[in-house]
């Protein structure tokens, strides 16, 4: 197909930087954590600023990538569900510079005995990216093992939601025992939400990869 269309050489190297972007913007969180528990608020927002700006720069890749599409990348039965991948994998940085800001903007003291719960969470959120960004880079070199990554992000979905619920359920039981008030209990709670919906923003991104492999077969 390559040898077609002259503009998917382009297009698959915007491809691949447009997801490296992404995941660099999801590897902030590991930066962005610490001086949330420490509550360092201003190291966290300086953090935030540059995850803002990875992700600024990933949605003007796949800008390029659109305008690229409309030139003729691709053939027209691929070029639909390519332009639907990359606004969903750019929606993952959307989710995690949504989850940082509101990390930012809580100004909480952190309750340390939550300290290795949240990380095991954060790891498998960035761990389950690094997959969807295999994924991606392997949608134009071997369709079966990018479909066997596609079906390994919904298996990790599937962990990030076990732990997200372990998590939520321990820290009702902190407010019940009156550990924390009402406001901890909202503001961990919302944190851990938005973690666990970046990697379900995977899930929806590594669900088209199947479609387009189908779509080639056929």
């Amino acid at each position: 197909m390559r040898k077609i269309f002259g503009k998917e050489s382009e297009v698959e190297k915007h491809s691949r930087e447009h997801v490296e972007l992404v995941f660099e913007c999801v590897k902030k969180l590991k930066e962005i954590m610490p001086p949330f528990y420490l509550g360092e608020f201003d190291i966290l927002d300086a953090k935030v600023i540059e995850m803002s700006i990875l992700e600024t720069k990933a949605d003007e890749v796949r800008r390029v990538m659109e305008i690229e599409f409309f030139q003729g990348a691709f053939l027209p039965f691929d070029r639909e569900d390519r332009i639907i991948l990359a606004e969903l994998v750019d929606n993952v940085a959307d989710m995690t510079q949504e989850a940082a800001y509101g990390i930012s903007l809580s100004r909480i003291t952190f309750p340390p005995n939550y300290k290795d719960d949240f990380e095991e969470l954060v790891d498998e959120v960035i761990d389950s990216i690094a997959v969807l960004k295999e994924c991606i880079e392997l949608l134009d070199v071997d369709l079966g093992q990018a479909l066997k990554k596609a079906h390994e992000v919904e298996e990790r979905e599937i962990k990030v939601d076990m732990i997200e619920r372990r998590i939520l359920k321990k820290l009702y039981q902190s407010y019940r025992d009156e550990e924390f008030g009402i406001l901890r209990l909202l503001e961990l709670k919302n944190m851990v939400t938005r973690l666990g919906n970046i990697v379900d923003q995977a899930e929806d991104a590594s669900d088209r990869v199947p479609i387009i492999a189908a779509k080639r077969k056929g």
